[in-house]
């Protein structure tokens, strides 16, 4: 039976004494040089050093060494050894690096430094273990006898990378020894400068689409946030024609306005509240004093309801006669906690009360860019007139959060107080 060999370039069966290749007319020198080299190793009694066992440590550590290899082999075993191993390293990077980094931004208005540290390591290791993966992926194509370009399947829908799952499965072939191109004296390729210039491209690609997406998820959640606060908004404006105030009274000399209304009723969560009188006063407070944040009052509006209503249950249970209404608007410079509807009221006749549990659901967690806006209830246990109601004064606390043990604004209350004339 005639011997044979493969081709060492189309990988294709020739003769064993063959010079050039039948098929694709390479010259067959180099095959013949290394099975010289083979049957001298042989004669000196040399054995080829056994492979070391194949496990999780092995493959990762032969994947990081031929990061940026392409002309060799890598058999089924070391391949989805390694696979595995970086599909747990992705995981544990997502979960610890990952779900930070894209919660918002590094940079956008203002440059976040610990984000943007976060943001580019996190980016420089998913980026070499992307590359590691592909270029794995094209030696285990090459242990199968079959070119890198095979690669290209996986852009197809649904069948190319099942395409490429079967390749990847399939048992070595000794054709593939034809990708074994091993340089004189081969460089690690951390010594190449080339190498690290694409590591630091990738890593800068990948950052920018990981801030992209940040971006978006940040303006998505201001949007539901906004949405969210006008939804109440406009539910609290249908409460009552009460609660709304005539453009026309607005041009009176006087900030404060009388308004009748029809229904001559507000709702406060499930409650109808019927009022007798009511006085809206408009008001310019504006504070913008800790980190860039701005909070603002511009209306206060001060009911006598008909009749006294009860609130509360057990020993919380309490009557009230009046209601004071006050609409306030956020801006968030920066990611912070903020929590008005946890607001006290005191009035300048000596009561002080708790905002009611039902105001608006406007504060909270609020992202960097966020605007939101709502109404606070404030029920006072005795109110004879509206008139009597000459000032407020209301305080609140907003924090953010921060790693530096030093820093000592992160916490704020705030304390308002408003004339009402």
């Amino acid at each position: 039976m005639n011997e044979t060999k493969f081709c060492i370039n189309c990988g294709k069966e020739i003769p064993a004494n063959a010079t050039f290749c039948s098929f694709c007319g390479t010259d067959q020198k180099t095959a013949a040089t290394a099975e010289t080299q083979t049957d001298a190793t042989a004669t000196t009694g040399k054995q080829p050093t056994p492979p070391e066992h194949t496990n999780m440590w092995t493959a990762l550590k032969l994947g990081m060494k031929q990061t940026f290899t392409w002309s060799q082999r890598i058999t089924r075993p070391q391949y989805w050894w390694l696979y595995l191993d970086l599909v747990l390293i992705a995981l544990i990077l997502t979960f610890t690096l990952g779900l930070k980094v894209y919660s918002f931004p590094a940079f956008a208005a203002h440059v976040n430094v610990l984000q943007a540290v976060l943001l580019l390591i996190y980016s420089a290791l998913m980026s070499w273990i992307s590359v590691m993966q592909f270029t794995a992926g094209a030696r285990r194509l090459h242990d199968s006898n079959r070119s890198a370009h095979y690669l290209w399947f996986s852009l197809i829908p649904i069948v190319g990378p099942i395409l490429i799952i079967v390749f990847m499965c399939q048992r070595s072939k000794p054709a593939g020894e034809r990708f074994d191109r091993l340089a004189s004296q081969p460089k690690p390729w951390t010594h190449k400068w080339w190498t690290w210039c694409l590591l630091v491209l990738f890593t800068l690609l990948y950052a920018g689409s990981v801030n992209i997406v940040a971006r978006e998820n940040a303006v998505d959640s201001a949007l539901t946030t906004t949405s969210n606060s006008d939804s109440t908004s406009d539910s609290d404006d249908s409460y009552t024609d009460s609660d709304s105030y005539d453009d026309s009274d607005s041009t009176d000399t006087d900030s404060e306005s009388d308004s009748s209304s029809d229904t001559d009723s507000i709702t406060v969560g499930d409650d109808d509240i019927d009022i007798s009188d009511q006085k809206t006063y408009n008001t310019s407070y504006s504070d913008s004093s800790w980190t860039g944040s701005t909070f603002k009052i511009d209306k206060v509006t001060v009911y006598k309801t008909d009749g006294a209503y009860t609130i509360g249950s057990g020993s919380d249970k309490r009557d009230f006669n009046g209601v004071v209404k006050v609409h306030m608007s956020i801006h968030a410079d920066r990611d912070i906690s903020a929590y008005p509807t946890q607001a006290k009221l005191s009035t300048n006749d000596g009561q002080q009360v708790d905002a009611d549990m039902d105001s608006d659901d406007f504060d909270g967690d609020l992202n960097s860019g966020t605007d939101t806006d709502g109404n606070l209830y404030f029920e006072l246990s005795k109110l004879s007139s509206v008139k009597d109601i000459t000032s407020i004064r209301l305080k609140w606390d907003a924090s953010y959060d921060t790693d530096d043990y030093d820093d000592d604004n992160d916490f704020k209350t705030y304390d308002a107080t408003l004339n009402l004339n």
